[in-house]
């Protein structure tokens, strides 16, 4: 079966590319009732809390929203240089980038796209790229992949990255499922383990895909327990863990691919503070400013 994109709503300047929108199945049974249904929703109590208007959510209602929405398996692609046409990007998109089950594709704002993925590994292929370029029309424009998170911030770059880790050395034994995916799941959210893994022709290390926190700290290595329940004698072995091309975090500008002490922002910044201070102090001892384009030159009267 081809694969395909899901049917897509209009935003605000869309043109309807298919005025006859076909019901869903439920739909076609029931009319009313799907009309019904939605009458019936409990809705959350909202409360004055110093006045202002407060609806509270738990973190489970919330991920439950996450889940209800198709969210848990969006990404966000950011296109930095232009970007093609939306309704386009919908036509080519399953087949230029090999996605076997069904897509939502929508429009955060111009450079942003929201990419929510019926298949898992569809999710877990696409989010993995991390750059690419999208052809169109003759024309081509570089992405990046960020996995859509919860408080995820068009302004800022998410300081979520999806990352392989490797435990050289790993006892064969540990690499059962559910022990490996427990073992990662130590440094972040495992996604999915490697192929050598997965057909156990490399027994020297297990690789696995997670998405990490990359402001949090990275450990290197995992303490594991062996536990004889009848002796109670314990057995430890420390797995070390590595990390792959682990991106840096910039906390100033908000970016992903550098760290603090090399953003060029924050040293432009510094050094137009720093020249703004000498003008001040110059001009309270009797000195006359003159403003530049280049920054302020400094004259003594």
């Amino acid at each position: 079966m081809d694969a395909s994109s899901s049917p897509q709503p209009l935003a605000v300047g869309e043109m309807n590319s298919n005025p006859n929108p076909k019901q869903t199945y439920a739909e076609q049974l029931h009319p009313k009732q799907a009309a019904t249904v939605s009458s019936k929703i409990e809705l959350f109590p909202v409360k004055l809390d110093h006045g202002e208007p407060t609806i509270k959510f738990t973190i489970d209602e919330v991920n439950e929203f996450t889940r209800e929405e198709g969210l848990h398996q969006a990404v966000v692609m950011k296109l930095s240089y232009g970007k093609p046409e939306l309704q386009e990007f919908r036509k080519i998109f399953s087949s230029q980038f090999d996605v076997q089950g069904r897509c939502n594709i929508g429009l955060l704002d111009f450079r942003h796209l929201l990419i929510r993925f019926d298949l898992y590994s569809d999710y877990v292929l696409f989010l993995s790229r991390s750059t690419g370029y999208v052809k169109a029309k003759g024309d081509e424009f570089f992405f990046r992949t960020f996995p859509w998170t919860l408080g995820f911030n068009l302004k800022e770059e998410t300081f979520m990255a999806v990352v392989w880790i490797s435990f050289p050395g790993l006892p064969p034994n540990f690499f059962a499922k559910r022990s490996l995916l427990s073992i990662a799941s130590a440094v972040g959210k495992a996604l999915v383990v490697d192929k050598a893994t997965q057909e156990r022709t490399r027994p020297s290390a297990a690789r696995v895909k997670v998405i990490l926190d990359l402001l949090d700290k990275h450990p290197k290595k995992v303490k594991l327990q062996i536990m004889d329940r009848i002796s109670g004698k314990i057995i430890v072995h420390y797995q070390e863990v590595a990390y792959e091309n682990l991106p840096k975090y910039c906390t100033y500008c908000k970016h992903q691919g550098h760290d603090d002490k090399v953003c060029r922002i924050m040293k432009e910044q510094a050094g137009t503070e720093v020249m703004a201070d000498e003008a001040i102090k110059v001009a309270s001892q009797g000195g006359l400013v003159l403003v530049e384009a280049a920054g302020p030159v400094i004259e003594k009267l």
